[in-house]
């Protein structure tokens, strides 16, 4: 790493240099007013006698490149590609701005020494935007970006203005963005308006000589990006995967698009923060589905990884995993036909849950054999459930990795690793419960364990709620949702029933228990949430009933009025009964004995679905 304070002067004093800036830089953002204001303070430093104006750090890297491998040029003899290229990690936008001050003063000059002024310049304004291999030789963009050419031809706005400044191609180039253009102008107009014979050379010797800048030059592109963070604190921070794909452009052909990448990343329409949790979630789920490789997620450590991927194969594997974290993961909106409704509900089921630890497991059976994804996340659903209301989850990330890690024994990565069938991976994840719930007694079974209450301890509505949805869903004969809920079952807040109501006071101890929960229509629901058990079992009687009332009810059996919401469900046609219901109305009351009589039925259907079924 080399740091200098230097003239303004020396970021063009060498005619083989040129700079590139990287794909993972934003387009041209200064608007005309920021230019003029920086053009202000260096007149008004200018006037005033000042020793310098600062500009700000530039910050630097080499390009390296093989011989022959010149990543902007045709490697020919005749070749106007500089043989030096430095990437702008840090100050395009001042670049950018200088190269049209100095076409704006070269434009000046020009009109200024037709009138009588004689002033010779310590540099040629033209280096601000135009270099070339020799001083005879062809002049070429000083700068330009990712996917411009020095011998095949410009495509972005910023190359084909300052190619257009040299007179290569007609000034203004057609079609560029109102943003460059408009800053030309308004450079243009302030230097006309305020640089006359007299000020000219002044404000001229001031720019060249008084304005610094603090250069650092990284030893390589790493070293460049653990200082670049900090600086660019105040702006959007980069991702990883930007880097890598500035970098996939100068070395892959044809050029990849990055067509699911992008779609996943969403940069017309996410926010920053998000943008970057999804490209490291990308970049560190298909990591481990490809090697079994854990980076760190910081840009840095992000990048490192994926300088060593720079290949088509990985940049498909990249593409195939942004599908499945796009159009699988996030937003289950695959059309292929294994993807069904229960699929669709076992992923949402994991999203709700925050279980993202099993993401990388699916991803990898995604991309080698989609068709079994379903039976996947089934055994991944059922693990997940029967665990979290037992066990601390610290033990899981671990269980996870042992099916992606390069020296585990089970290890399924795409590299190195070889797939499990569908049996062995229930068997694998059905192990690592039993492990953990230890050997049964004489005349015990695992169900046994796990159905006892020391092992029940984090099963409360307070604490897994998605997780009660699911046992409930399971105890009432539904796979993974119910027809009482909507497309998505796990988002949905309120219409679980506490059926000994929570505002009840006394409260008892098991109000929150998995036995005192069922499921209602969210309007029923708040209408009766806290009613005595008399009469909730009176509503539930009418609820549960199969057979119509015509006239249908609206009143209690001692007179008074059922609730609207009761009274709307009953008289509608569409109205389905919610036999679920019936199990409490032989209840003469409703406490904490029933709630743990019921909590036990309830667990045992649960481990016949999620054990001895999803998991067998």
């Amino acid at each position: 790493m080399k740091a200098d304070a230097l003239p303004i002067t020396k970021l063009y004093d060498t005619l083989n240099k040129a700079y590139v800036i990287p794909s993972y830089q934003r387009p041209f953002a200064w608007d005309s007013d920021k230019s003029v204001e920086l053009l202000e303070s260096i007149l008004d430093d200018a006037s005033a006698g000042a020793k310098l104006t600062s500009l700000g750090t530039f910050l630097f890297c080499n390009v390296p490149y093989a011989p022959g491998q010149h990543p902007f040029g045709n490697n020919a003899p005749h070749s106007d590609a500089p043989n030096t290229v430095w990437e702008v990690v840090d100050g395009q936008q001042r670049m950018t701005v200088l190269a049209i001050i100095g076409y704006a003063l070269k434009l000046r000059l020009i009109t200024l020494t037709a009138t009588g002024l004689a002033y010779s310049a310590p540099l040629e304004y033209e280096q601000f935007y135009r270099t070339s291999r020799k001083i005879s030789g062809k002049g070429v963009p000083a700068i330009i970006r990712d996917g411009d050419h020095f011998d095949n031809g410009y495509k972005s706005d910023l190359s084909r203005l300052l190619n257009s400044f040299i007179g290569n191609t007609p000034y203004p180039p057609t079609e560029i963005g109102n943003r460059l253009t408009e800053t030309v102008d308004a450079i243009t107009d302030w230097v006309n308006k305020n640089l006359d014979a007299i000020s000219f050379p002044k404000f001229s010797d001031y720019f060249l000589i008084n304005c610094q800048y603090v250069q650092v030059e990284a030893d390589d592109q790493d070293s460049a990006f653990s200082m670049f963070e900090p600086l660019n604190s105040t702006s959007a921070p980069l991702t990883a995967f930007e880097i890598y794909r500035s970098k996939t452009i100068r070395k892959i052909f044809p050029n990849p698009t990055f067509a699911e990448t992008l779609k996943l990343l969403d940069y017309d329409n996410a926010v920053r923060e998000v943008v970057t949790r999804h490209s490291n979630q990308l970049i560190f789920s298909c990591a481990q589905t490809y090697s079994g490789e854990r980076p760190k997620i910081n840009l840095v450590r992000l990048k490192q990884y994926l300088d060593s991927h720079v290949n088509p194969g990985f940049v498909d594997f990249l593409e195939s995993g942004a599908k499945f974290l796009n159009s699988v993961w996030s937003k289950q909106e695959l059309s292929d036909s294994w993807f069904d409704d229960d699929t669709k509900n076992c992923i949402r089921f994991l999203n709700a849950s925050r279980h993202e630890a099993a993401m990388p497991v699916i991803m990898r059976y995604y991309q080698l054999n989609p068709g079994d994804v379903p039976d996947v996340v089934k055994t991944i659903v059922a693990f997940y459930a029967l665990w979290r209301p037992a066990f601390p989850t610290n033990s899981l990330p671990e269980i996870y990795r042992g099916l992606l890690s390069s020296g585990s024994p089970d290890n399924i990565a795409y590299s190195g690793g070889v797939i499990k069938s569908v049996p062995d991976l229930k068997s694998y994840f059905r192990s690592k419960l039993e492990i953990r719930l230890g050997v049964p007694a004489i005349g015990q079974t695992y169900q046994d364990l796990w159905i006892d209450d020391s092992k029940q301890t984090f099963l409360t509505y307070e604490s897994l709620k998605t997780i009660c949805r699911l046992f409930i869903f399971l105890d009432i004969g539904q796979s993974i949702k119910s027809n009482l809920v909507p497309d998505d079952p796990w988002t949905v807040t309120d219409d679980i029933e506490h059926i000994y109501a929570s505002s009840i006071q006394p409260s008892i101890q098991g109000v929150h228990k998995i036995g005192n929960l069922t499921f209602l229509p969210p309007t029923i629901n708040r209408s009766i949430q806290n009613m005595a058990w008399d009469d909730k079992k009176e509503v539930y009687q009418l609820l549960g009933s199969t057979s119509k009332i015509n006239p249908p009810p609206r009143k209690f059996a001692d007179g008074r009025d059922l609730p609207i919401s009761v009274q709307n469900y009953l008289a509608s046609p569409q109205s389905q009964a919610m036999a679920h219901l019936n199990q409490f109305i032989s209840e003469p009351m409703w406490g904490d004995n029933q709630i743990d009589a019921r909590s036990k039925s309830m667990l045992k259907r649960v481990w016949a679905v999620l054990y001895k079924k999803w998991l067998n």
